[in-house]
């Protein structure tokens, strides 16, 4: 897990549809520790580093409103513990901390709230930055937090399909009261490291942009997205790296946007093996990690076809000149075409839950210290946004599904 924001060097236009970027920072008790007062010198928190960074980022961006929100507890001027602020405001609490942490607003309630604002002006974006902590009142009801957070989000977006929600994930230094989840009593923490998660919400594409340009310096952080979709990446079958056989790589049909091969000679005493390279870089890095099996698949149509292996750049044989643009690789073998006729193998990249989520995830948080970077039920809180979206037709589309074209010469 990568801790320390990598440098902002994206461009920080404003996508086309933008109006407004609305700002929610969590201050409930439970937030104070990531918030501390820094003596002179000091470098502050990773959370206070990063979230004033952003922060600076979305002032600055072109074209787009920004609003600034404190989420706290409701009151009779703020019902929904959505409480308007300005930037400098904002940003001088996530510097300085917190002189009168509130108590929360329930995360399901937050999003809920946060979702109907939104809604209120098309052309908006959320950035939402909290613990994203929840446990039912009753403990003996945790089995609903996903039920919840589903409810949650479809109160407040009621058309899934207008909707994609991505989340970043860090940890942060920590000193303070930490409210288990699970209603235990509260720890005393010093200098803990804890979890704190930005999360994007709305309309699919003004998310990806957001995204890939404002929230460039994010790209290092684990991350989880849902509900969107990304342009099928370049690729292509890269003669003379790792190679076995007698065949060479052709423009296949389409215009020569299929990637071909065609043997001269194939048979199970000449076998044959191929290496194809994709270039990634614009994918999220949730996506580019995937790229192993099995979440990468070939599907081999009438062939013999099997993947043998995955990698990114770097990582394995070195890459000739043919190859240096692209960032990952994936090496097949082959030994039986049926007769003459042209087969269509297909590289799937599929989308799981990232493996990060159950290594953030804890079903008790009472020893938290003890435990590492963990947040209460964090996986239920993420199936819960999966099933939010379960019946939309990108719930099971791959990150993308190219074809290689085969043949015999």
């Amino acid at each position: 897990t990568t801790e320390t924001p990598a440098a902002a060097t994206a461009d920080k236009s404003a996508p086309a549809g933008l109006r407004q970027l609305n700002v929610f920072v969590d201050i409930s008790t439970g937030m104070r520790g990531f918030m501390k007062a820094n003596r002179p010198g000091d470098p502050g928190s990773q959370f206070q580093q990063t979230v004033t960074g952003l922060l600076s980022d979305v002032n600055a961006t072109p074209g787009a409103q920004p609003a600034y929100y404190f989420v706290g507890q409701p009151t009779p001027q703020a019902p929904g513990g959505l409480m308007p602020t300005t930037y400098n405001e904002l940003t001088q609490t996530v510097a300085v901390g917190m002189k009168n942490a509130a108590s929360g607003t329930e995360m399901p309630e937050m999003l809920r709230q946060i979702l109907r604002l939104q809604a209120q002006k098309p052309g908006t974006v959320s950035v939402v930055i909290s613990d994203f902590i929840y446990g039912p009142n009753d403990p003996r009801q945790v089995f609903r937090v996903k039920t919840d957070v589903k409810d949650a989000l479809r109160a407040g977006a009621a058309d899934p399909a207008q909707l994609a929600v991505s989340i970043f994930a860090s940890v942060s230094e920590f000193s303070d009261k930490f409210f288990p989840g699970n209603r235990t009593a509260p720890q005393v923490l010093k200098n803990a490291r804890l979890p704190y998660y930005i999360w994007v919400l709305g309309a699919p594409e003004l998310v990806r942009q957001v995204n890939n340009n404002l929230l460039s310096r994010l790209d290092g952080q684990p991350q989880a997205h849902f509900n969107l979709r990304y342009a099928a990446p370049a690729y292509g079958v890269v003669t003379g790296y790792q190679a076995q056989g007698q065949w060479y790589a052709e423009a296949g049909p389409e215009g020569g946007k299929t990637s071909g091969v065609s043997f001269t000679e194939l048979s199970k005493k000449m076998p044959a093996q191929l290496t194809v390279g994709f270039d990634l870089k614009s994918l999220p890095l949730a996506a580019q990690q995937n790229f192993k099996v099995p979440q990468l698949q070939l599907d081999p149509a009438n062939t013999d076809a099997q993947l043998t292996k995955a990698w990114a750049a770097g990582s394995g044989p070195a890459v000739p000149p043919a190859g240096r643009a692209y960032s990952h690789f994936a090496q097949l073998g082959i030994s039986r075409l049926p007769g003459s006729k042209p087969q269509m193998l297909r590289f799937i990249l599929a989308a799981p839950m990232p493996t990060w989520v159950a290594g953030y995830s804890t079903t008790n948080d009472s020893g938290i210290a003890a435990q590492g970077p963990k947040t209460f039920l964090l996986t239920d809180v993420l199936t819960g946004v999966r099933d939010y979206f379960a019946a939309q037709p990108t719930a099971n589309v791959p990150v993308f599904a190219v074809p290689v074209q085969v043949r015999m010469d």
